[in-house]
């Protein structure tokens, strides 16, 4: 265990995402954090994306091309993240969900965020062809509409984009975490005992 990280054998870690967009660097600070201390966070400029991936396949696909992007700008880093927001017809609703990918040398770990439903009127919007965000940028009338996103709005502020980010990438770095019977005493699951 590493006394400066709390983590195993890893010196701060200096992890690269595909993105300057706040939320997405500040739910990879956050999380990165809580697994491994004090880390570098960078975010670096990614072209070549869907301006609005519209499956789950495609948002998937942003964001392994984000997290090869941001290995290929920064090779020495020790992990390379992707964050892509995308949109997805289910049962005829259209739902908004994220996926995120994170590599280091070892292997890559993915995880997909929950999901929300768009109200008729911006899914409406975004049907004609309109990206997420520009639709955002019209309805989020307070602070910096990429950091708090659509969801900050709908939700009255209990939820931001960032936060919708953070759970994903906690689970996506699962992969590179100590198996559970290292993990603290407190952390480990005891029969009879629920937290």
């Amino acid at each position: 265990m590493n006394p400066e990280t709390g983590s195993p054998g890893i010196e701060r870690p200096r992890v690269v995402v595909g993105s300057r967009n706040a939320a997405k660097l500040s739910a990879v600070q956050d999380a990165f954090t809580l697994s491994f201390g004090d880390v570098s966070v960078e975010g670096i400029d990614v072209d070549g994306t869907k301006d609005q991936p519209t499956t789950d396949q495609e948002t998937l696909e942003g964001a392994e091309f984000r997290a090869r992007a941001a290995r290929a700008a920064r090779a020495d880093a020790t992990f390379w993240v992707g964050i892509e927001g995308g949109v997805e017809e289910v049962a005829g609703r259209l739902m908004v969900n994220a996926w995120v990918v994170i590599s280091d040398a070892t292997g890559t770990g993915r995880s997909r965020s929950a999901t929300f439903e768009l109200p008729e009127s911006v899914a409406t919007t975004v049907h004609s062809g309109a990206a997420l965000g520009g639709v955002t940028s019209r309805v989020v009338d307070q602070g910096d509409w990429r950091e708090l996103g659509i969801l900050s709005h709908l939700s009255n502020g209990l939820m931001t984009r960032g936060s919708f980010y953070m759970q994903p990438v906690t689970l996506a770095l699962l992969r590179f975490l100590p198996p559970a019977a290292e993990a603290p005493t407190e952390l480990r699951y005891e029969k009879g005992r629920h937290a």
